[in-house]
This record gives structure tokens, C-alpha cells and sequence, in this order.
């Protein structure tokens, strides 16, 4: 009949309309005429090599924009290849939706047949379904609200049957629920919140995730300097207050000797939009005998949660900030926080001046010394993605962001093998910015197909490869307990020679003076991908493994 389309056109054009710009996939049969519908409706499919390295992309790529993004995934093992991205992405609470193709309904004896819905929920993502040609807008429509006005990562399987259904060309277009305003605190919290900031000597202010989505960090800023107090944030929030002079970094086991000494040093912690871990706690150690702590927060369960807390304050962290400044008008804390001997320790004992015992050797290079050269090497208009695994904590420490939305470290799972992906979609996200990703040699491996996508999307990137022929993090606490390491360790891999084969640069390093291609890479204005093959010691033990596994 003219002017029909299919259920796919419609949804496609639908996800169009609701704002959703990219869409990462791999396709098969059952997701493909939704990817193409989806190309013809405007949406650019950015083609990968691996679903789970997919779903990584559109992961990292959702949270440095906010966007409605999608991924796009093939029935049975397309959908199972993308489970751990969707894991990552599901504890992170990204808003993105995975378009997944399932199998008609009925179709039991299908290879590709089984239960997408109860795999979805097992991992913490959202099931959702397109039941029937006459609801398929409508299910679209809610699962799109779910990801965006719930900040839920959704799974939105796609029977192939209702996507090649037929329906009238001349639907009238549906609209998203128009988004809610802040959610304000209760007036009591914020006065208590007040009281505790007055009486303060060294108030630490401490932003996370939900501080950078809600935009706080000019509000906790001001609020911080008419406190007196030192600022820092969790690793979901690396970037936030970049450039105060007051920011101590990193919280917790990526921290700076100086952020260590100084947030254990505090009389009040308020924590902004951030779950306060035992990653950022430090199992609870940086938190001082006598400390009062205040947890700001949208989610009622999340409220003293992870630690106990004496003031719980169920809001946005931008409106609370707001509150308390209101509330605090012209009282100020007591505290000498903000004084120059503050500022000497701060400078002496971060994270570029603190000392340590360089154990490059000729033969390997001290991570932390490669870490630092290749910072100072780079532009400092970059962003920095980081995969998991023991080396992690050494990007962050030493590798620079401007901003938070500069950032991305995917350890929400902790697995590793994602940050290759993470730092394409990351790269996407902010075109033409040099893309710094840090990554061990195992997790590179694991991700190794999609270096072909970054070298065919010419983004610019440097990729640092720790690269100590292991599982490090395995060799450190099992050869600690006197068990035999031999099984996760490896013979050494050419990472710069894989690199070539792929069209990217690459350098070997094991030396300061290897350094010389990436100076002349950076001095051509950074084209294309160059890899760091970086022959790390491999006996050093990262201070925040040997802190965590004693």
C-alpha cells in the first residue's frame, strides 16, 4: 500500500526525532535493516569490530555528551558479545540504548534463541521489547525515556518479525515526557549542612559523577571558597575543578600523596553527587576518627550506602550547592585550610613533584617517569580514557585532563579490555581533540580488533601501553602469596610492530630517548594513531594495589 513503511523505518525515524546522533554497531541479519533504517533517518552508524567494544564506545561516548546514544547489536551471540560493555555501562548508569535483534517470537528451535530479557536484568541493565507491530512505537518510546529520564542503560530486543511489519507512512510523530527540573533538597538537611560548614576548620568538598551531570561544579566551587574548603572527587568525577588551585585530585587509591595526607587531615567531608566508595575511602581509612560526613545525592539508596554518614541530603548536587550558599549567606567557615603552608603541601606532594625511586634500568622504564614524560610531551588540549587492570592507576595520576568531560575511565566493572573502545567513543564525542588512551598489554589484546577502527575513523590518539608481558595485578598479590605466577605470564608482545601493521606510528620505549617519534609525531600537529610500546618494570607493584591487597 503506498505510504507504508516498515516497523524499523518508523522506529528509526522516531529515534531520530528524539535527538539520538550516533549509533555504534556491528551487524548481522536481525539488526541490520534497523541500522540501515537508522542511517537513512540521519543517524551515523559508526561501524565497529567487536559488540562488546561497541558498546564501550557508545558508553564513553553518552557520557562526555549527554546524547541519546544508541548500539546496535545482532540477535544470540551479538547480544552476548556486548554483555560486559553493557555491563560497564549499566553500573556506570549511562543512558544508552542497545537496539538488539531478536528472534521472531515463537522461534524457539532458532540457534539464536534464548532469553535476551533475563540476561539484560542479570547485569543490571533494563529488558525492554517491541511486542507487537500496533506497540512497537510506543515500547520504543518508553524504553528511550527509561535510558534518558532514568539514566538507565536499556536493552531494546527487536523480534525481526515486527520489524518487517508494515505501517502507515503518515503516523503522527511521538513526543518524549518533557524532562523533570532539579530535584531541590528539604530545607532542614541544607541548614544542618550549613551548621556543619560553619564549624568547620578543614572541610573537604568532594564531587563525583552526578556533580559533573548536573553541572555543580561552578556552585561547589564558589561554595568551597567561601567554606575554605579543599576540593576533590571521585574517579567518576576526574576533571571536575581542573583548573582551582585548590583541587586536590583524585580521592582515594589514585590519589596523590598529598590528597592522601590532606583528605585524611579533614573535620567535615561533603560529598557531591558521589557514592564515596571504599575505592575512594580507602576502605573507609582516609576518613578520620571524629569526621563528619555529608552525602549529597538524587537516589535515596544510595545515601550512606557505601559508608556511614551523619548528614544525608537526597538532592541534586548542583541545587543543593546552590541551597547551602543561599543558606550560608555571609557566615564562612573557621578554618586556616586555605593558607600557604596548605598550598606548599599541595604542590610538594602532588602527583608530579611528589619524590619516588625511579626503577628504570635501561632494559625497562619506570611507569610513573614514562607516565610523566609522555604527559609533558603532550598537547594539554586532550582527552584521556583509561581501561582497567593494574597499571590503571597511573593515568590518572599522571596524565592530565583539563576538564571533566575530558575524562573517561571505564572501572565501573572493573574488567579490562575496554578502554580502547572507550577512548574512540570518547574521541567521537569531542571531534578533532587528540584522544590519550592508557592501557595495559592484556587489555589491548582483548580489544586489539578495534584499533583498526580508530586508525579507519583517522581520529587522532596516542595509546600508551603499559606493557609488562602479564596480568600484573594477578603476578603481584598471587607471587605475594607464595604461589607459582608462571600461567599469567607472558612472552614479551611487539605492540609497535602490530601498530604498523595496522597504518598507525609507533615507538618501542624502554628509555626516556625512545620518546624521540612521539616528540616529532606531536611536533607534526599529531596525526592519526600513535602507539607507545612502554617496557615497564615489571616488579613494580602499583602503590594502589599493594594498598588494596595487603
Amino acid at each position: 500500500m503506498a505510504g507504508e513503511l516498515t516497523v524499523a523505518a518508523a522506529l528509526a525515524r522516531d529515534l531520530a526525532n528524539y535527538g539520538a546522533r550516533r549509533c555504534f554497531a556491528l551487524l548481522g541479519t536481525a539488526n541490520f535493516k534497523i541500522s540501515h533504517a537508522l542511517a537513512e533517518a540521519g543517524v551515523e552508524i559508526v561501524a565497529a569490530r567487536h559488540e562488546g567494544n561497541a558498546a564501550s564506545m557508545a558508553d564513553a561516548y553518552a557520557k562526555a555528551t549527554q546524547e541519546l546514544t544508541l548500539v546496535s547489536v545482532h540477535s544470540g551471540p551479538g547480544l552476548t558479545n556486548a554483555l560486559t560493555g553493557i555491563a560497564e555501562a549499566a553500573k556506570s548508569r549511562t543512558p544508552m540504548l542497545v537496539l538488539a535483534g531478536d528472534v521472531p517470537a515463537g522461534a524457539v528451535r532458532n540457534n539464536f534463541h534464548f532469553d535476551q530479557a533475563a540476561m539484560t536484568r542479570s547485569v543490571g541493565a533494563v529488558a525492554e521489547r517491541i511486542h507487537s507491530p500496533a506497540t512497537a512505537r510506543e515500547d520504543t518510546l518508553r524504553a528511550v525515556t527509561r535510558a534518558l529520564r532514568d539514566r538507565q542503560t536499556v536493552v531494546l530486543s527487536l523480534p525481526t518479525d515486527v520489524q518487517d511489519a508494515m505501517l502507515a507512512g503518515n503516523l503522527p510523530p511521538l513526543a518524549l515526557p518533557a524532562a523533570p527540573g532539579p530535584h531541590y533538597p528539604d530545607p532542614e538537611s541544607v541548614r544542618r549542612l550549613a551548621e556543619a560548614i560553619v564549624k568547620a576548620k578543614r572541610p573537604v568538598f568532594i564531587g563525583g559523577r552526578g556533580a559533573v551531570i548536573s553541572g555543580a561544579e561552578a556552585a561547589i566551587a564558589k561554595l568551597a571558597e567561601q567554606a575554605g574548603a579543599l576540593l576533590s572527587t571521585s574517579v567518576c568525577g576526574h576533571g571536575l575543578f581542573a583548573g582551582d588551585p585548590w583541587n586536590l585530585g583524585i580521592c582515594g587509591g589514585f590519589a596523590s600523596p598529598a590528597a592522601s595526607a590532606l583528605v585524611g587531615e579533614a573535620d567535615l567531608i561533603v560529598g557531591f553527587g558521589v557514592s564515596l566508595t571504599h575505592w575512594t575511602t580507602k576502605r573507609g581509612k582516609l576518613i578520620a576518627s571524629g569526621t563528619t560526613v555529608a552525602q549529597i545525592d538524587i537516589e535515596g539508596s544510595k545515601l550512606g550506602y557505601h559508608t556511614p554518614v551523619d548528614i544525608a541530603v537526597l538532592a541534586d548536587a548542583r541545587a543543593a550547592a546552590e541551597a547551602i550558599l543561599a543558606e550560608l549567606g555571609a557566615r564562612t567557615g573557621r578554618g586556616g585550610w586555605r593558607d600557604t603552608r596548605t598550598a606548599a603541601r599541595m604542590r610538594d606532594g602532588s602527583n608530579h613533584n611528589a619524590p619516588y625511586h625511579d626503577v628504570s634500568d635501561g632494559r625497562f622504564i619506570d611507569p610513573r617517569t614514562l607516565s610523566k614524560a609522555v604527559d609533558a610531551m603532550l598537547p594539554e588540549a586532550r582527552v584521556v580514557a583509561s581501561d582497567s587492570g593494574h597499571f590503571c592507576g597511573w593515568p590518572p595520576r599522571y596524565l592530565r585532563v583539563p576538564n571533566a568531560r575530558s575524562s573517561c575511565l571505564s572501572h565501573s566493572f572493573q574488567s579490562v579490555g575496554l578502554g580502547l573502545a572507550s577512548a574512540i567513543g570518547l574521541g567521537i564525542a569531542n571531534p578533532g581533540s587528540l584522544v590519550v588512551l592508557g592501557a595495559g598489554d592484556g587489555g589491548f589484546l582483548m580489544s586489539l580488533a578495534d584499533l583498526e577502527t580508530a586508525v579507519r575513523l583517522t581520529l587522532r590518539m596516542c595509546i600508551l601501553i603499559y606493557n609488562d608481558a602479564s596480568y600484573a595485578a594477578e603476578v603481584h598479590l598471587f607471587k605475594r602469596r607464595g604461589m607459582s605466577t608462571d600461567i599469567v605470564q607472558f612472552p614479551d608482545t611487539d605492540f609497535a610492530a602490530i601498530a604498523r601493521g595496522h597504518g598507525a606510528r609507533a615507538a618501542t620505549v624502554r628509555t626516556l630517548e625512545d620518546l624521540a617519534p612521539l616528540r616529532a609525531w606531536v611536533d607534526e600537529g599529531a596525526p592519526g594513531v600513535f602507539v607507545i610500546d612502554g617496557k615497564i618494570s615489571p616488579d613494580l607493584e602499583a602503590d594502589w594495589h599493594a594498598e588494596h591487597f595487603p
